[in-house]
């Protein structure tokens, strides 16, 4: 299982790492064009510094509260969810401030909507690739030093124990919180870079716009008005980094919950009559990241074979065709592991109505679930279908009815 998160993680890393140096050799344009991209990143990064240092203290606090309420080893997980969440969060930013004056440039000089994509698809890729893997090597990492190295895992530390300090009335099993303290972690990074960015570029917004257009008489997201500046620092603070740990934190958080429930639900069938064995137990707290390696694995052949494929003027095809290409993938190599991780007897004791493929039709349903969704919000957003059509053709008659129509499909 290592050797599939390091190879997982590894190979995340070097493809966004390419792509990231791909967008650097990349032209920014003119001089005008990288005076404006030029503001835009100091003024991210000089956001983002001020952000996190308030985090800094922040943390240390609920650190602190951690370490004396619950145990040192959930606070050092909660560390550790915070770097990795900061860290994805601060290389896709920095990625994205780089990429958007070059994808604009792209667009100038090509006029092609596929190889504008592109570029922009290898700027969002960095984003993407990287929050995987740093939740992903995270969650390793708490795997392995807190659960394999300090005996987490073993059934004697599946129970509730007192808190490490004596205080009365606090019991826990050790590792479901030291997990939770990861996950803490990765949400509170989140929360600052989702909220704080978002309202700073709302106030930027709005100041631009009160400011500018009806004070000073400069247009609309015109760069000689520093509020615009500001507002797309916001943009990227808020829709970058705090989308991407955002993302992060949910990833983090839908594995840790497995995670949990193993252990759980070895601790409450201890005593019972159908009692999870040892074996059974490891199996139960492997499978969740097994098929996270796997399923980052399925994402960079997908996102790889993007980068090398020659996008039409109809790039939506090829966004779906690696969509397709990743689960499938992730389905019938995670079928595989479950069929082999458990074993066939012994399973209906524990609700596996399926036998061995119970885990896997459970995780194979999200996938399904994502996919649909995203068809759906294609069809009633994309101009190839009737209800982006039906709203087109109501706005002949007044802005009334192409509400009426919109709120309708919507």
């Amino acid at each position: 299982m290592y050797g599939l998160i390091i190879v997982a993680v590894a190979g995340a890393f070097i493809l966004a790492w390419l792509n990231f140096l791909n967008i650097k050799r990349q032209s920014p344009g003119t001089d005008s064009m990288r005076q404006i991209a030029g503001a835009i990143q100091d003024g991210a990064d000089a956001f983002m510094r001020l952000q996190y240092k308030t985090i800094f203290y922040i943390a240390m606090i609920i650190l602190l509260l951690l370490v004396v309420v619950v145990s040192w080893q959930a606070g050092l997980a909660f560390l550790l969810g915070a770097c990795m969440s900061g860290a994805a969060g601060w290389i896709g930013m920095h990625t994205a401030t780089l990429a958007n004056v070059r994808v604009a440039n792209r667009a100038r000089e090509t006029e092609s909507l596929g190889q504008t994509l592109k570029l922009a698809f290898r700027g969002g890729s960095v984003m993407g690739l990287s929050v995987a893997a740093f939740a992903l090597l995270g969650l390793g990492i708490i795997y392995w030093v807190f659960g394999k190295l300090m005996g987490q895992f073993s059934p004697e530390q599946m129970t509730l124990h007192n808190n490490w300090l004596g205080i009365p009335g606090i019991k826990d099993i050790p590792f479901t919180m030291t997990i939770s303290g990861y996950a803490l972690g990765c949400s509170i990074i989140a929360m600052f870079n989702r909220v704080g960015g978002g309202i700073y570029t709302k106030a930027a917004d709005m100041g631009a716009d009160l400011v500018g257009k009806t004070e000073a008489g400069i247009p609309e997201d015109d760069p000689r008005n520093p509020a615009t500046i500001a507002d797309n620092v916001g943009d990227n603070v808020g829709d970058v980094a705090g989308l991407g740990s955002d993302l992060l934190e949910s990833y983090v958080g839908a594995i840790a919950s497995a995670l949990i429930l193993a252990g759980c639900l070895f601790y409450t069938r201890s005593s019972g009559e159908h009692p999870i064995s040892a074996e059974m137990l490891q199996s139960l707290l492997r499978f969740p990241l097994i098929f996270a390696g796997l399923g980052l694995l399925s994402c960079t052949v997908g996102i790889a074979y993007m980068m090398i494929k020659k996008l039409s003027d109809h790039p939506h095809q090829e966004l779906n065709l690696i969509t397709w290409i990743a689960a499938i993938l992730t389905i019938g190599s995670t079928a595989v592991v479950s069929r082999i991780s458990f074993p066939s007897e012994g399973l209906e004791s524990m609700g596996f109505v399926l036998g061995s493929y119970s885990p896997w039709a459970c995780a194979v349903t999200g996938i399904i679930s994502g996919i649909l969704i995203g068809k759906l919000a294609e069809r009633y957003t994309s101009y190839d279908y009737k209800p982006t059509q039906g709203i087109s053709e109501a706005s002949r008659e007044g802005s009334a009815l192409t509400i009426t129509q919109g709120l309708a499909s919507g």
